[in-house]
């Protein structure tokens, strides 16, 4: 009975897991460059003479759930026209490069600007960077950037802005990302345009729904449980 509980428990701390994650999704709809989040569970079986899987929540339970694993969903969202020269879009692969606090991240937030010292950087003031990691400085008037990436000022070419083919992506806050480099990304950059978040608000409305009346279910299965355990104790002490 006690394992029924603690099966019917996991099911509703991973149904929790998951609204967030929903929660997460809607609260960047419309995030510039934002890719949503996924999350997915699944029940197994633990028979007798068994080996137990020391990754469940309880592994002395018949069966129990897995944690549930999150993923970055990396499709293209819509394209937005803007027509400011320093905004920047990827259509296909890819991700930009900034530098923060020491750090390399990558977005796909094209929303950039030029600052004070006259570097090309996000709306954080965290700078973009070249093919090399540096910095790409921009002093003129007229900018232009192609497909590659490569950044004309009045003509010259200023640098190429990296755009990084990733795997083991994850998300660290709004539009920003962490991953490991895996050359260089097939995608072609927009000038004066910016990507819009991919996320479906109708759909993951239709999430939070799903996941509540399955959280739901599984606390009324455990207020069952811990009915028919009080119940057994009462009948025992009558016997």
């Amino acid at each position: 009975m006690y394992k029924g509980i603690y099966v019917a428990m996991t099911g509703a701390v991973l149904r929790s897991q998951e609204l967030d994650n929903v929660a997460n999704n809607l609260a960047n709809a419309s995030t510039t460059g934002y890719k949503k989040g996924t999350f997915s569970s699944r029940l197994y079986p633990l028979m007798e003479d068994v080996a137990q899987d020391r990754n469940s929540l309880y592994p002395d339970a018949r069966a129990m759930t897995y944690f549930g694993t999150y993923s970055i969903d990396v499709k293209e969202g819509n394209l937005r026209t803007t027509g400011n020269p320093l905004d920047l879009a990827i259509r296909g692969e890819g991700f930009f490069a900034v530098e923060g606090k020491g750090n390399i991240f990558y977005t796909r937030n094209g929303s950039f600007s030029k600052s004070k010292e006259g570097f090309l950087v996000t709306e954080r003031g965290q700078r973009v960077l070249d093919t090399a990691n540096k910095p790409i400085r921009i002093e003129g008037r007229e900018i232009n950037i192609n497909a590659e990436g490569t950044v004309y000022v009045d003509g010259n070419a200023a640098g190429k802005i990296k755009m990084a083919r990733l795997v083991d992506i994850q998300h660290i806050g709004e539009s920003l990302f962490t991953g490991t480099e895996r050359g260089i990304a097939s995608g072609d950059m927009v000038q004066g345009s910016t990507e819009m978040s991919n996320v479906n608000p109708v759909r993951e409305m239709v999430g939070i729904i799903t996941a509540l009346r399955q959280y739901d279910s599984a606390q009324k299965v455990i207020q069952n449980f811990n009915e028919l355990s009080q119940r057994s104790v009462s009948e025992i002490a009558k016997v």
